[in-house]
C-alpha cells in the first residue's frame, strides 16, 4: 500500500470541508478507505498495493464529490465562504466607520459651525455611513456569489474552446501536486475583492481623489465636491483603462484558480503575461508626466506655506516614483518565482486546448 496515496486524498477532501469538523470527518474517510483496503485485500488473497488503492480511491470517488457530500445543501455564499465572507463584511464596516468617523470629526471640529448645522452634518454623514453600507455589502455578496459559483466547478476540467465539462478522475494524480501548486482560497479571495474595489473607485467615483479647503479653514480629502482639488492628474487617468483591464483579466484568472482549486502551466503562463504587462505600465507610468494634479500652488492655501508646500510636494513625487519602482521590482520577483516553480516540473496540467 502506498501511505501516502491515502494521506494525500484525504487531505484533499479536508482542505474542502469546514475547519470545524475537518479533522473528525478525515478521521471516519481514513477508517472507511482502510476498511474497504483490507476486505478487498482479504477477496483477492494478497496484501494491499498501490493499484487496489488507486481502484478502492477511484471507486470511493473524486474529493471535490466527497467533500460535496458533506457540505450539505447549495447556498448563495455556502459554508465554505461564509466564514470569511463575514469577516470581509466586518473589516469593510469597520474602514467606512473609521473614514466616516473621521470624516465628521474633521467637518464639525475644524470649521465654524451652529448647532443646527452640526445636527445637519451629524444626520448627513449617519445618512452616507449607511447607505455606503448597504452598497458595500451588496457589491461584497456579488463577489462571494460569483465565487461561490466558481468553486462549484472544482475539479471539473477546463476548456479553452468550450464549456466545463466532467473528466475521469485519477487518483495518481494526489502525488504529483505539490503543497506550491494549491490555490490559496484566502490569498486569491482578498485580491479578486481589492481588484473589484479598484476597477469600482478609479472608473465610477475618481471624485474620492480629490482635496479642498473648509469655509472655516482646514482642509479634507475625498469629498470630491465642486470646490475640491483632484489629486491625480489626467496623465494619471489616462492610465486607468488598461490598469481596468488588468484587474479584470487577474479577477479572470482568479476565478479559474478556484475552479481548479491548483495552479497549473497555462495559468503560470497567464500570470507571468499579467506581471509583464503590469511591469510595462509601470514603466509607461514612470516615464510620463506628472500623475499628481496637485502643485505647489494648490498646497499652500492649505499649508499656509509655500516652502512647506514645496517640501510636501517634492515627497509626494518622490513617493510616486518609489511606489511604481517597488511595483516593478515585485512583479519582477513574482515572474522569477513563477519561472523558477514550472522549472521544477511539479505542475499537474489541468486543461489543454482542442483545434
Amino acid at each position: 500500500m502506498k501511505p501516502n496515496l491515502i494521506d494525500a486524498y484525504v487531505s484533499e477532501v479536508g482542505r474542502r470541508l469546514p475547519r470545524k469538523n475537518r479533522s473528525d470527518i478525515e478521521a471516519e474517510i481514513r477508517s472507511t478507505l482502510q476498511d474497504m483496503l483490507d476486505e478487498r485485500s482479504q477477496k483477492a488473497g494478497k496484501p494491499v498495493d498501490e493499484e487496489m488503492t488507486i481502484e478502492v480511491l477511484r471507486a470511493y470517488g473524486a474529493p471535490e464529490k466527497v467533500a460535496g457530500t458533506y457540505l450539505g445543501e447549495r447556498y448563495l455564499i455556502g459554508p465554505r465562504l461564509y466564514p470569511t465572507f463575514l469577516v470581509v463584511i466586518r473589516i469593510a464596516l469597520l474602514v467606512i466607520g473609521v473614514l466616516a468617523a473621521i470624516g465628521l470629526g474633521v467637518a464639525v471640529y475644524q470649521t465654524t459651525l451652529t448647532p443646527v448645522d452640526a445636527i445637519q452634518i451629524i444626520i448627513k454623514a449617519i445618512t452616507d455611513f449607511i447607505a455606503t453600507s448597504f452598497t458595500s455589502i451588496g457589491s461584497i455578496a456579488l463577489i462571494f456569489a460569483i465565487l461561490e459559483w466558481a468553486l462549484s466547478y472544482t475539479g471539473k476540467q477546463v476548456e479553452f474552446k468550450g464549456l466545463p465539462k466532467d473528466k475521469e478522475w485519477d487518483p495518481r494524480g494526489l502525488l504529483k501536486l505539490s503543497p506550491t501548486n494549491v490555490v490559496k482560497m484566502s490569498e486569491t479571495i482578498v485580491e479578486i475583492v481589492g481588484c473589484c474595489v479598484a476597477i469600482v473607485l478609479f472608473n465610477f467615483y475618481p471624485q474620492v481623489f480629490s482635496f479642498g479647503l473648509f469655509s472655516g479653514g482646514g482642509w479634507y480629502i475625498g469629498a470630491g465636491n465642486a470646490a475640491s482639488t483632484p489629486l491625480l492628474s489626467e496623465t494619471f487617468f489616462n492610465f486607468v483603462p488598461y490598469l481596468t483591464a488588468v484587474w479584470v483579466l487577474t479577477i479572470l484568472l482568479d476565478i479559474i484558480l478556484l475552479r481548479l482549486g491548483q495552479w497549473n502551466v497555462q495559468t503560470r503562463i497567464c500570470l507571468i503575461g499579467l506581471k509583464a504587462i503590469n511591469i510595462f505600465i509601470a514603466a509607461l507610468m514612470l516615464g510620463a508626466p506628472s500623475l499628481l494634479a496637485i502643485t505647489t500652488a494648490s498646497l499652500t492655501p492649505a499649508l499656509g506655506s509655500a516652502e512647506e508646500a514645496s517640501t510636501l510636494m517634492n515627497i509626494l513625487t518622490i513617493f510616486v516614483r518609489i511606489a511604481l519602482g517597488l511595483g516593478i521590482f515585485g512583479n519582477a520577483v513574482e515572474i522569477i518565482r513563477t519561472i523558477s516553480r514550472m522549472a521544477s516540473n511539479d505542475i499537474l496540467p489541468q486543461f489543454s486546448v482542442k483545434d
